[in-house]
């Protein structure tokens, strides 16, 4: 396995532990939500989560490896769709802050979850392997970057 294979792993176990975290909290208020209790502690742990997690992910993504994918012809359109729907995940974010009734806010919760799992699912079987095969690309160096960013 070489360089960018590795970080490729690493970047596919990462967005799966991001969307279990997602699954999980959204879970938690569908529950609250259902029982008819109070949603606020659980809506307030998946913003959160969103805006200490999901979103700083998204914007450390859009400065290292899609910028650098933006170099490579045939993933212009793919990286514009995938910043769209890093877009989409803010607004949607923004939205649950104010939402209610709780169903409105548990809506909410699993439609941001289900978006983030078809993008990542984009990022991981699309976007990754082609980056990868580019001459001179280094993933492992663009997911240090990445991680100083969201260090910084």
């Amino acid at each position: 396995m070489d360089q960018n294979e590795r970080a490729i792993a690493k970047i596919r176990t990462h967005h799966a532990a991001l969307l279990q975290g997602l699954r999980e909290r959204c879970e938690g208020l569908l529950g609250a939500a259902a029982a008819g209790g109070a949603t606020q502690e659980p809506q307030g742990e998946l913003l959160m989560y969103l805006n200490g997690e999901i979103v700083p992910h998204a914007e450390a993504e859009e400065a290292t490896i899609y910028k650098r994918g933006l170099e490579v012809p045939e993933l212009v359109l793919l990286i514009q769709a995938m910043v769209a729907e890093h877009e989409r995940l803010r607004s949607l974010t923004g939205a649950l802050r104010a939402a209610r009734p709780a169903v409105s806010a548990a809506a909410l919760g699993l439609a941001i979850t289900e978006l983030f799992a078809v993008h990542a699912d984009k990022e991981n079987d699309l976007l990754l392997p082609r980056l990868a095969r580019e001459p001179g690309v280094s993933l492992h160096e663009l997911l240090g970057d990445m991680h100083a960013k969201l260090e910084g």
